[in-house]
Protein backbone atom coordinates (compact mmCIF):
# COMPACT_ATOMS: atom_id res chain seq x y z
CA UNK A 1 0.00 0.00 0.00
CA UNK A 2 1.27 3.49 -1.15
CA UNK A 3 1.98 6.58 1.53
CA UNK A 4 0.46 9.21 -0.09
CA UNK A 5 1.64 12.54 1.78
CA UNK A 6 -0.47 15.74 1.55
CA UNK A 7 0.41 19.52 2.11
CA UNK A 8 0.61 23.08 1.05
CA UNK A 9 2.45 24.84 -1.21
CA UNK A 10 3.77 27.94 -1.31
CA UNK A 11 0.93 29.55 -3.61
CA UNK A 12 -1.72 27.91 -1.15
CA UNK A 13 -2.85 24.79 -3.41
CA UNK A 14 -2.88 21.46 -1.88
CA UNK A 15 0.07 18.90 -2.93
CA UNK A 16 -0.24 15.49 -2.82
CA UNK A 17 2.77 13.23 -3.28
CA UNK A 18 3.30 9.64 -3.83
CA UNK A 19 5.33 7.16 -5.44
CA UNK A 20 3.67 6.50 -8.98
CA UNK A 21 0.90 4.05 -9.18
CA UNK A 22 -0.98 3.71 -12.21
CA UNK A 23 -4.36 3.41 -9.52
CA UNK A 24 -3.35 6.42 -7.43
CA UNK A 25 -2.81 8.27 -10.80
CA UNK A 26 -6.51 7.32 -11.61
CA UNK A 27 -7.97 8.96 -8.45
CA UNK A 28 -6.20 11.49 -8.66
CA UNK A 29 -7.20 12.60 -12.03
CA UNK A 30 -10.99 12.47 -10.40
CA UNK A 31 -10.54 15.68 -8.53
CA UNK A 32 -11.50 19.03 -9.76
CA UNK A 33 -8.82 21.24 -10.57
CA UNK A 34 -5.68 18.96 -10.70
CA UNK A 35 -2.71 19.66 -11.65
CA UNK A 36 1.15 17.30 -12.48
CA UNK A 37 3.88 19.13 -12.04
CA UNK A 38 6.41 17.04 -13.90
CA UNK A 39 9.46 18.46 -12.15
CA UNK A 40 8.29 17.93 -8.32
CA UNK A 41 6.79 14.89 -9.20
CA UNK A 42 3.99 15.38 -6.66
CA UNK A 43 0.02 16.88 -7.91
CA UNK A 44 -1.87 19.87 -6.47
CA UNK A 45 -5.10 20.71 -6.18
CA UNK A 46 -7.38 24.28 -5.44
CA UNK A 47 -7.38 25.13 -1.90
CA UNK A 48 -10.74 25.47 -1.19
CA UNK A 49 -14.26 24.04 0.33
CA UNK A 50 -14.52 20.56 0.76
CA UNK A 51 -11.72 19.49 -1.75
CA UNK A 52 -9.08 18.28 1.20
CA UNK A 53 -12.34 16.13 2.30
CA UNK A 54 -12.77 15.00 -1.12
CA UNK A 55 -9.13 13.49 -1.53
CA UNK A 56 -8.65 12.34 1.47
CA UNK A 57 -12.48 10.10 0.51
CA UNK A 58 -10.86 9.36 -2.76
CA UNK A 59 -7.40 8.30 -1.08
CA UNK A 60 -9.36 6.77 1.57
CA UNK A 61 -7.59 3.26 2.12
CA UNK A 62 -4.25 3.84 1.46
CA UNK A 63 -1.73 5.30 3.99
CA UNK A 64 -2.53 8.68 4.51
CA UNK A 65 -0.51 11.30 6.49
CA UNK A 66 -1.52 15.23 6.45
CA UNK A 67 0.58 17.99 7.16
CA UNK A 68 -0.14 19.45 10.46
CA UNK A 69 -0.89 22.64 9.02
CA UNK A 70 -3.70 21.61 7.02
CA UNK A 71 -5.51 18.72 9.61
CA UNK A 72 -6.20 21.93 11.82
CA UNK A 73 -9.25 22.73 8.30
CA UNK A 74 -10.29 18.87 8.17
CA UNK A 75 -13.77 18.67 10.18
CA UNK A 76 -13.33 15.54 12.89
CA UNK A 77 -15.96 13.43 11.03
CA UNK A 78 -13.55 12.96 8.20
CA UNK A 79 -10.22 12.98 9.90
CA UNK A 80 -11.91 9.83 12.49
CA UNK A 81 -13.30 8.18 9.66
CA UNK A 82 -9.52 7.89 7.73
CA UNK A 83 -6.87 5.63 8.85
CA UNK A 84 -5.14 5.83 12.27
CA UNK A 85 -2.18 7.03 10.15
CA UNK A 86 -3.64 10.58 9.67
CA UNK A 87 -2.70 10.85 13.47
CA UNK A 88 0.85 10.27 13.01
CA UNK A 89 3.87 12.84 12.80
CA UNK A 90 3.54 14.01 9.47
CA UNK A 91 6.77 13.22 7.66
CA UNK A 92 7.86 14.88 4.48
CA UNK A 93 7.65 12.96 1.31
CA UNK A 94 11.18 11.51 -0.22
CA UNK A 95 12.65 14.06 -2.75
CA UNK A 96 12.01 13.24 -6.52
CA UNK A 97 10.00 9.68 -6.15
CA UNK A 98 11.26 9.24 -9.99
CA UNK A 99 14.77 10.33 -9.97
CA UNK A 100 15.53 7.88 -7.01
CA UNK A 101 14.15 4.83 -9.33
CA UNK A 102 16.09 5.85 -11.90
CA UNK A 103 19.66 5.92 -9.87
CA UNK A 104 18.38 2.66 -8.93
CA UNK A 105 17.93 1.42 -12.45
CA UNK A 106 21.50 3.21 -13.18
CA UNK A 107 23.74 1.88 -10.53
CA UNK A 108 22.18 -1.66 -11.10
CA UNK A 109 23.94 -1.39 -14.94
CA UNK A 110 26.81 0.42 -13.61
CA UNK A 111 26.32 3.84 -14.51
CA UNK A 112 26.40 6.31 -11.87
CA UNK A 113 23.18 8.06 -11.47
CA UNK A 114 23.01 11.84 -11.78
CA UNK A 115 21.06 13.51 -9.08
Amino acid sequence: MARIYISNDPSGRIIASFPYDPLLVSKAKTIDGRKWHPVEKHWSFPNRNGVLEKILKVFGGNEVQIDPALKGTVPDFVVSAQSNDLRTPYTSPPHRWGREREGVKKLESGLSPKF
